[in-house]
């Protein structure tokens, strides 16, 4: 491979972030990102330190199977108790995945149900009064683990009841599909108690396409182009996959935990700035169709080729140089933690505007799938706005009208004034 080939992309943009308002642990915050931290991994606590500023206040990890358990019963916490203790001390709470087999079981065994239990029982006995959410596995409906619905039944099962056992007050995260497989979970959950989980989670990757499309590329040239996945935007899979724990009677809260548009050089690759856009504009739908938590995918690329989706997938580089999304990130959680979402008075001709709330402040974030689109705003009081990337402008309060409409376009803008703002879609510009 050339020097030109392997070469990162290099670029002289940043962003001096202020200080984050919310420093610490946040157990109620909606923003996470995948670790992926391994053994003899030495710049975890950089990592971290890029987390900590950019506020993210929960990481998914995985406690891998065959490093924590080499051979039957005999457990190496070395790196799981490190882990743990730094990601404390940076302020960031941990959902852990249990997966990855050893080489001494063979998974598709009866006795594999049985020795995963006793894995997951030893690593909730260690660590109950750190960590309170336990996932089971990853996409075993394709990819890590190619199962059969029956055979992860009885996985999620056997490891949802040793957990219970171990800690009463921990939650397990259960069905972890990749993209929204309404078949799969259909199966699933006729062959499982509705007890055996208690948050739903799923990946609902669908590049290059827009969250609010309904048409998903990826799906239509792996799947049939007749298959209702191919034709639902992201607020269609939840309503899918809501639909189908209605039907069962085994409503759960809903946790995305794996999600990325990813910026290689090739077929449902994106560009950069665009990525940005898509991350708050997936992060704030996410939150406004009530999923509680979302997991990014993940803070650096894995490898610098720029053809490559599998390297291509951070928010900062493979050296971990901040591209555009890692500062769009950072900016989010400075405007959105700690508030809640009030509603979106605006949802409609393609146009978005989505209200959060602290009770003194509110902050409305507001984009277009168009090329450009308006919003009017009534207010009373000054308006302060914000790019995605924090440059700040005013509207004072002495504005004649108290009636503005606001330009839009794909990259998301913030708005923020006292509490009692009022927005409504303007189909032109207007006065």
């Amino acid at each position: 491979m050339s020097t030109s080939d392997s070469a990162t992309a290099v670029s002289n943009f940043t962003v001096n972030l202020p200080p984050h308002p919310y420093p610490e642990l946040v157990p109620g915050s909606s923003f996470g990102i995948n670790t992926a931290f391994e053994p003899g991994q030495t710049d975890i606590e950089e990592r971290l330190r890029l987390m900590r500023e950019a506020g993210i206040k929960w990481g998914r990890q995985d406690f891998v199977w065959r490093y924590v358990e080499p051979s039957p019963g005999s457990y190496n916490w070395s790196f799981c108790d490190q882990m743990l203790e730094m990601a404390q001390r940076y302020g960031v709470s941990l959902l852990i995945n249990l997966a990855y087999e050893p080489n001494w079981v063979n998974i598709d065994s009866r006795d594999a149900v049985d020795a995963y239990a006793r894995f997951a029982r030893a690593a909730v006995e260690r660590y109950r009064d750190s960590i309170k959410f336990w996932q089971i596995w990853n996409e075993p409906n394709g990819g890590f683990w190619n199962s059969t619905p029956g055979q992860y039944a009885r996985f999620l099962v056997a490891a949802s009841k040793a957990i219970h056992e171990a800690d009463p007050q921990a939650k397990v995260v259960g069905l972890n599909m990749a993209f929204c497989d309404i078949q799969w979970a259909e199966r699933m959950f006729r062959l499982i108690p509705r007890d055996s989980f208690d948050i739903l989670a799923f990946h609902p990757y669908r590049p290059p396409n827009d969250p609010e499309e309904r048409l998903d590329l990826w799906m239509r040239d792996h799947l049939r182009s007749d298959d209702p996945l191919v034709h639902q935007d992201f607020p269609g899979n939840l309503e899918a996959i809501r639909r189908v724990m209605e039907f069962r009677g085994a409503v759960k809260p809903i946790w995305i935990t794996e999600i990325c548009w990813t910026t290689q050089i090739h077929p449902y690759g994106t560009n950069e700035l665009r990525q940005a856009d898509l991350l708050v504009r997936f992060y704030v739908l996410a939150i406004a169709n009530r999923v509680e938590k979302v997991f990014w995918w993940t803070l650096s690329d894995e490898g610098t080729r720029q053809f490559d989706q599998a390297d291509m997938v951070g928010l900062c580089r493979f050296d971990l140089s901040p591209k555009y999304s890692y500062y769009a990130y950072a900016w989010m959680t400075r405007l959105l933690e700690g508030k809640r979402f009030v509603g979106m008075p605006v949802r409609s001709r393609n146009t978005y505007a989505a209200v959060f709330t602290d009770g003194e402040q509110d902050t409305v974030v507001a984009w277009t799938t168009r090329p450009y689109s308006y919003i009017r705003v009534s207010f009373s009081q000054q308006l302060v706005f914000h790019d995605i990337f924090g440059t700040r402008r005013m509207v004072p309060s002495e504005q004649r009208t108290k009636v503005l409409s606001v330009p839009l376009s794909p990259s998301p803008i913030y708005i923020t004034a006292p509490s009692g703002i009022q927005i409504q879609y303007a189909p032109e510009p207007g006065w």
